[in-house]
């Protein structure tokens, strides 16, 4: 380019230095020279002041002279390479597999990369969870033989180019892939914001696709998506397991089913099995299966798909669970006619207690499928300790149903009735066999009718103060504290219920445990034949629970229910633990939570703790907890081996040990890459279009290139060089020799 001048006067005013001219001038004004002097003696005089005028002008205008040229600055490319096993499926055109046909794009783009190598630094990777250089010479790369990943982490190694590239001009990433991310934790980032980033920094990611939405594997493939079993179950109750089948491709096939059970430690054996007759091309089959379990303990449940011939995949045939079999628990039933808010909050305390399992039926009047059709079995001394009738009216039940439940009451079972607008005397129960069972008087003109207006004379309205009598405060029941002045205080505090029922009259054995304020009863007991019977008429405690006393709740419900089972002896172990789930997939994180806590549950303080995972390759790997309010969490991370590990638990109080605890949970096993190998062509196109980039089929991997080519020519930017011609050693001495000069020769000629 062509070279120019400027000027940057002193102080930046042109207005200064054209003052400092006239000063310079006025001077010589004041001081003019000699007409004695002859007229060649005044000529070189007034030569050299004007050479003086010029050059200080010029001093004072500080000229400089600028010189442009172009430079190309250093920018670097990123070639990323999918080497995980999926690119190994053979879905491309004449059943090459992506790794293949990737390789071939490459070859056949060889001189094109060779070409943007000696423009930029063309930096070339492999990834699966890592990142791994490759070498790259005249455009050729050299790539692993066969794709060998275990994962496809796309978002770690996005973020791992961005990190390494940090100093660079990075002027594009080019990503060859299916565009899969299947990833475990902590290489599992997603790619998305990563994508983002790209697009705040002129980094467009172009991606290059390869493979297929769906795999000739997959359209022929029987898998089992899920499993469906209960936490725990009592010993000798009917287990029930539900899985889902989905097959697709095997229209008018049978295929056999299994249910294993763990009925021995570490020894599974086929406990029932089913045919399936596949009808429709693309179908998905509920598989269910019962079994009444023998023996205690966590128990193994495992759902298996005969594999058929040629099937391709055959890894997700198989779904593993855990139940914990639990001897000499509570078996509660649960009966209501109502939706009202009691019951949720009464069975999910009920529920916290380990020992005590219910089951809850509603009985709609409108809907008939609602009652269950073994409802007088449910009735019967094998079936259940405890029954709990809520909010229903006598009506709901068929002839010959209370009568079984008295015997059933008589020959030992417990029973509680909970105050309702249909519960007592009010749902017609004084004419049912259950009024020689409850421990108050009911009379058949008690009947508050189904739909009409309540009746005020069958109930006490709120607030009410549930207020334990004398005998209620040494009562197990009722016993929310260990002292008696502490069960006193807690009761005190407890909020108010909203109203009662109102009872005709007691027995003669009924036994008073609480009442309101003025004396009504509100819980009686008493036993009928071998068994025992609560009436309690209250129906709103679920208020304690929002008032923050949910723990004076569970007690108090857990405690009645033991009370009515007749194991108010029952001794908990005082350890717990409880895991989030008990199934974990691979490489994922398993959170739980332990506590330690006395008969009535209440923390025990000062509890330190030892937590062990034991691994299926009998690895023990020790794991720290920390404090969340009563209790202590903590997490396990190393689920990088399929099968069957155990949390072993240990609490102490000082040096004493105060009990130890187990369970159990399965890391599933699965095969990232291979259970599900279909190319993601979605997500690396939504990845381009974020990052502002595009994503391309291989034929159109040429062009990509040549975009890249262009934004090459960002890298080229305008140099300036500058030369200052004022400050000069010549300039110095040239203005220094003509000042000199004049002097001189107005010393000659007689003018100093």
């Amino acid at each position: 380019m062509t070279p120019s001048i400027n000027f940057q006067p002193i102080a930046d005013s042109y207005y200064l230095v054209a003052g400092v001219l006239l000063l310079l001038l006025l001077l010589w004004r004041l001081a003019p020279i000699s007409s004695e002097l002859s007229p060649s003696r005044r000529r070189s005089l007034l030569i050299v002041r004007i050479l003086i005028f010029l050059v200080l002008g010029f001093i004072l205008l500080r000229p400089t002279l600028v010189f442009f040229s172009r430079l190309k600055q250093a920018g670097t490319v990123v070639l990323l390479i999918d080497q995980s096993r999926s690119m190994a499926v053979p879905d491309e055109i004449r059943g090459v597999s992506r790794f293949e046909a990737l390789r071939q794009t490459l070859q056949k783009n060889q001189n094109a990369l060779g070409k943007l190598a000696r423009d930029v630094d063309l930096k070339v990777y492999a990834f699966d969870a890592q990142l791994h250089p490759l070498a790259i010479k005249d455009g050729r790369i050299e790539l692993p033989s066969e794709p060998a990943g275990d994962q496809t982490a796309i978002g770690a190694a996005l973020e791992d180019i961005l990190r390494e590239t940090s100093g660079e001009r990075l002027l594009a990433v080019i990503l060859l892939s299916d565009g899969a991310q299947r990833a475990l934790y902590p290489r599992d980032l997603p790619p998305q914001p990563v994508a983002q980033r790209m697009r705040s920094l002129d980094q467009p990611l172009f991606a290059v696709r390869f493979g297929k939405s769906r795999t000739a594997a997959e359209s022929r493939d029987l898998a089992l998506e899920d499993l469906i079993v209960p936490d725990r179950i009592f010993v000798k109750n009917e287990l029930k397991i539900t899985s889902h089948l989905h097959a697709m491709g095997y229209t008018n096939q049978k295929i056999r089913v299994e249910l294993w059970f763990e009925t021995k430690p570490n020894q599974l054996e086929v406990v029932s099995a089913q045919e399936i007759t596949i009808e429709t091309a693309d179908e998905r089959i509920p598989v269910r299966f019962s079994y009444i379990p023998e023996v205690t303990g966590e128990r193994k449940v495992s759902v298996v798909v005969e594999p058929i011939p040629g099937e391709a995949l055959t890894t997700n045939n198989e779904q593993n669970g855990l139940v914990r079999v639990i001897a000499g628990g509570i078996r509660v039933l649960y009966l209501e006619g109502a939706l009202r808010v009691e019951q949720r909050f009464l069975r999910r305390s009920l529920d916290a207690a380990t020992d005590i399992h219910v089951d809850y039926v509603r009985i709609d009047p409108n809907r008939p499928e609602s009652r269950p059709a073994d409802l007088e079995k449910r009735l019967s001394p094998e079936s259940y300790d405890v029954f709990i009738l809520g909010d229903i009216d006598s009506s709901f039940f068929r002839p010959g149903e209370l009568k079984r439940l008295a015997d059933t009451v008589a020959d030992g079972a417990g029973l509680l009735m909970i105050g309702g607008l249909q519960s007592f005397g009010a749902g017609g129960y004084a004419e049912t066999p259950l009024a020689d069972v409850l421990p108050i008087r009911m009379d058949r003109l008690e009947r508050q009718p189904l739909g009409e207006a309540i009746r005020p004379d069958l109930h006490y309205p709120g607030p009410l103060r549930m207020v334990p009598t004398s005998i209620g405060l040494s009562h197990f029941a009722m016993a929310l504290a260990p002292s008696p002045q502490e069960n006193q205080r807690i009761w005190e505090s407890l909020p108010p219920l909203d109203g009662a029922n109102r009872w005709s009259g007691l027995k003669p054995g009924a036994i008073v445990l609480a009442e309101d304020a003025q004396g009504h009863p509100l819980l009686v007991v008493q036993f009928y034949g071998v068994g025992r019977v609560a009436a309690f008429a209250g129906d709103s405690t679920w208020r304690w629970c929002l008032h923050g006393y949910e723990n004076a709740h569970k007690k108090f419900w857990r405690q009645l229910v033991l009370w009515l089972a007749k194991k108010e002896e029952t001794q908990q172990n005082p350890v717990w633990v409880k895991l989030a789930q008990r199934r974990v997939p691979m490489g994922e994180k398993l959170q739980f939570e332990v506590g330690a806590g006395d008969p009535l549950g209440e923390p025990i303080p000062g509890v330190t703790w030892k937590v062990t995972v034991v691994t299926p390759s009998k690895s023990r790997i020790p794991v720290s907890v920390q404090p969340r309010q009563q209790n202590w969490v903590g997490e396990f991370q190393q689920t990088l081996e399929a099968g069957d590990y155990q949390v072993e638990v240990e609490a102490f109080q000082g040096s004493h040990l105060i009990g130890r605890e187990t369970a159990r949970f399965l890391v599933m096993k699965r095969d990232l890459e291979m259970d599900q190998p279909a190319a993601d062509i979605a997500l690396l196109s939504a990845l381009a279009r974020t990052s502002g980039g595009e994503c391309v089929t291989a034929e159109d991997f040429p062009r990509i290139i040549k975009e890249i080519e262009k934004r090459t020519q960002s890298l080229e930017v305008p140099v300036a060089t500058r030369r200052s011609l004022w400050d000069t050693w010549p300039t110095l001495l040239l203005f220094a020799f003509l000042n000199t000069l004049e002097w001189y020769l107005r010393k000659r000629w007689g003018l100093v």
